[in-house]
């Protein structure tokens, strides 16, 4: 009988891999292996149902074995299709397939020192990881680490969250996740105010200190703060998406991806916010919105002065000062800042509109438009301005509204002084200076800057009056049109100037009105000195130049500059007379008519008699009557002489 060191006892423990031994195989034996020192020929007898010709150097270890506290090692059981068989010995075959297995999971993982002292004959020894995973393989150092990677292969989940319906394999990672109900982050960055739940984000964030990005991908030269970010983006340059959603054709770079993509086909929003009503799918989205209303912008830009709720925002804002726009349209010139702008773009091209509105007919290019869409049935405005009662459907609606109250016009022109609240409008003005008016209309020969001046063109061809004021039976092309005829019933004028008391509907009133003030004409007419303070009151005098007269009376052949001139000459037609003298009740059909018979009248001690004329009525030409001809020292009119 050979002595049989522990390393013996491990090897055969590792060879075989199975739950035979684990009964057997604990630490005390192992311990109590490696301290007898009997004589070598009496530590093991061999066994009848072992055969002789399996010993040797050139065989793996023994397949059974009695050790020295006098316990037997049970045949060794083999697992078989999820079921324990009747037991037998391996064969030489299977015994060479499982060292196999081994060296490799001993390849895979190494083996971490032992915390514990070593024996006084040698250096201190390493973990002996004598616990076999029969599902796997893997080796374990204790029974409970065993035991606990086992609820992987079941499934079983036992520690449950008292608050929520999670439920986790560790108690560690039920403590951890009960700090996010109570609120505490126990790892504080030494740096700046930011705390964690967890102490390994506590150090993935101190490297956005440094600036260190340990790990650099091998086919580009990117670099990322985490391995995983890494194992991530490598993906990105072979295409593969291993992650495929079981009920669309949608597949996904990662995990995470697919499982916060599942909850869109659920419509379950598990991260809700302590302060408001709104929930999230997505713990990041909840942390971010919780930013709005504490108000910190943690991620400041080095190059100016503004600072961002999200890092993302700040990464996309440093490309405004660079002017590097990475991703280029296969199919036109346009680049774009952002990978979603140019997918988004790119839609534009095939013209598919994928996210449709379940309450209407409606299709969007983008899910955040469907979303913003949806808002408009329910009639939810969620963003409200803490400086007035105005609410929005949109956050950007409230940014935008909020530059009102401080009067702050951020986007500068760079051919002329305007500014504007809205990078849009800037856009949109610098056209005028390029003189570009890429929207055209289809029945007619118009062109406009924008789009939306073309679809409110349009309706003058189909004579479609969308807006209909609920006070008179007035219609309106535009919607703003119509506020502004609103006033006029409410009697509310806004706009005060601030050199007269005069008020006005329309800030565009005003705006004139302050002209008269300054004496500015800005508006000089080409053809001759004439200036005028409205570019409206250009455009009718450049037709006396001319001589085109464009409104036309439908009831005879007479036509007219001004359309004010043709509505005055129809009440000949219609014999409308709105007019009336307040002393005699005498009508009229035009305002000069009658302000010429007040003059006549005034200064009369006439009597005032019921329905009776004030003065004597005089006929009213049907056209006013011819100026009297002008003459000068050089022409003088017939019977004189010229001085």
């Amino acid at each position: 009988m050979s002595h049989l060191p522990s390393s013996s006892v491990r090897d055969h423990m590792k060879w075989a891999g199975l739950l035979g031994c684990e009964a057997v195989l604990s630490s005390m034996a192992l311990m109590q292996a490696s301290s007898m020192a009997a004589p070598p020929k009496k530590m093991m007898a061999p066994l009848g149902h072992v055969p002789q010709q399996r010993e040797g150097p050139d065989r793996g270890p023994q397949s059974h074995m009695i050790l020295p506290s006098g316990m037997s090692c049970p045949p060794l059981l083999i697992r078989k299709e999820g079921e324990f068989q009747a037991p037998r010995l391996l064969d030489e075959k299977e015994m060479r397939a499982n060292e196999d297995m081994q060296q490799k999971k001993k390849n895979r993982k190494s083996v971490a020192p032992c915390k514990g002292t070593g024996d006084e004959n040698g250096p201190s020894s390493k973990v002996q990881k004598n616990f076999i995973c029969d599902h796997c393989y893997g080796a374990f150092r204790s029974g409970y680490h065993l035991k606990r990677h086992i609820l992987i292969h079941t499934g079983e989940k036992p520690y449950a969250c008292a608050v929520c319906d999670m439920r986790f394999i560790q108690r560690y990672h039920l403590e951890r996740h009960s700090l996010i109900h109570t609120g505490v982050k126990p790892y504080a960055c030494s740096m700046c105010d930011m705390r964690f739940f967890q102490r390994y984000h506590l150090e993935r964030h101190r490297l956005t200190h440094t600036g260190v990005k340990p790990y650099a991908c091998s086919m580009c030269d990117m670099r990322f703060f985490q391995r995983y970010h890494l194992a991530r983006h490598s993906l990105t340059h072979t295409g593969v998406k291993p992650y495929a959603c079981s009920m669309c054709d949608m597949k996904f770079f990662q995990r995470y991806h697919l499982a916060r993509h599942s909850l869109t086909h659920t419509g379950v929003k598990p991260y809700a916010c302590s302060m408001c009503d709104m929930r999230f799918f997505q713990r990041y989205h909840l942390a971010r919105h919780t930013l709005t209303h504490t108000g910190v912008k943690p991620y400041a830009c080095s190059m100016c002065d503004m600072r961002f709720f999200q890092r993302y925002h700040l990464a996309r804002h440093s490309l405004t000062h660079t002017g590097v726009k990475p991703y280029a349209c296969t199919m036109c010139d346009m680049r774009f800042i952002q990978r979603y702008q140019l997918e988004r773009h790119s839609l534009t091209h095939t013209g598919v509109k994928p996210y449709a509105c379940t309450m209407c007919d409606k299709r969007f290019f983008q899910r955040y438009h469907l979303a913003r869409h949806s808002l408009t049935h329910m009639g939810v405005k969620p963003y409200a301005c803490t400086m007035c009662d105005m609410k929005f459907f949109q956050r950007y609606h409230l940014a935008r509204h909020s530059l009102t109250h401080t009067g702050v016009k951020p986007y500068a022109c760079t051919m002329c002084d305007k500014r504007f609240f809205q990078r849009y409008h800037l856009a949109r003005h610098s056209l005028i200076h390029m003189g570009v008016k890429p929207f055209a209309c289809t029945m007619c020969d118009m062109r406009f800057v924008q789009r939306y001046h073309l679809a409110r063109h349009s309706l003058t061809h189909t004579g479609v009056k969308p807006y209909a004021c609920t006070m008179c039976d007035k219609r309106f092309f535009q919607r703003y049109h119509l506020a502004r005829h609103s006033l006029t019933h409410l009697g509310v004028k806004p706009f005060a100037c601030t050199i007269c008391d005069m008020r006005f509907v329309q800030r565009y009133h005003l705006a004139r009105h302050s002209l008269t003030h300054t004496g500015v004409k800005p508006y000089a007419c080409s053809m001759c000195d004439m200036r005028f303070i409205q570019r409206n009151h250009l455009e009718r005098h450049s037709l006396t130049h001319t001589g085109e007269k464009p409104f036309a009376c439908d009831m005879c052949d007479m036509r007219f500059i001004q359309r004010y001139h043709l509505e005055r000459h129809k009440r000949v037609h219609s014999g409308e007379k709105p007019y009336q003298c307040e002393r005699c009740q005498q009508n009229f059909s035009r305002t000069d008519r009658l302000l010429r018979h007040r003059r006549l009248c005034q200064g009369r001690n006439v009597a005032k008699v019921e329905n009776q004329p004030c003065c004597d009525p005089r006929p009213y030409p049907q056209e006013p009557p011819p100026a009297p001809p002008t003459w000068s020292p050089l022409h003088p009119p017939s019977g004189r002489l010229a001085v």
